[in-house]
C-alpha cells in the first residue's frame, strides 16, 4: 500500500468517525433536552431546601405550623426526617472507615 492510498484511508476514516461523532453528538443533545424539564423541577426543589434551611427560625415556623395543624402527620414526617438522618450518619461512618 502506497503512501499516498494510505493518506486517503486515514482521510475517508476521519470522514467516517466525524459524522458518527455529530450523530452522537446529536442524540445526547435529544435526550438532554428530554431531562431538561424534569432537572428543572429539581433545581428549584433544591434551591427552595437550601433558602429554608438557610433560615433556621423559618424552618422551625413551617415546623411549629404543621405540628399544630396536623399532629400526626407531622409526627409521621419527623419519624421519616429522624430515619434518612440516622441513615444518613451510618453511610457516613461506613465511607469513613
Amino acid at each position: 500500500m502506497s503512501v499516498n492510498q494510505r493518506l486517503v484511508a486515514i482521510e475517508a476514516r476521519r470522514a467516517r468517525l466525524l459524522e458518527r461523532a455529530a450523530r452522537e453528538r446529536a442524540d445526547v443533545v435529544q435526550i438532554l433536552q428530554l431531562w431538561e424539564q424534569p432537572l428543572g423541577i429539581v433545581d428549584s426543589c433544591v434551591e427552595a431546601a437550601r433558602y429554608v434551611l438557610a433560615r433556621p427560625p423559618l424552618a422551625a415556623g413551617i415546623a411549629l405550623v404543621l405540628a399544630l395543624l396536623r399532629p400526626r402527620s407531622a409526627l409521621k414526617w419527623a419519624r421519616r426526617a429522624f430515619g434518612l438522618w440516622q441513615g444518613y450518619r451510618w453511610l457516613k461512618q461506613k465511607a469513613v472507615v
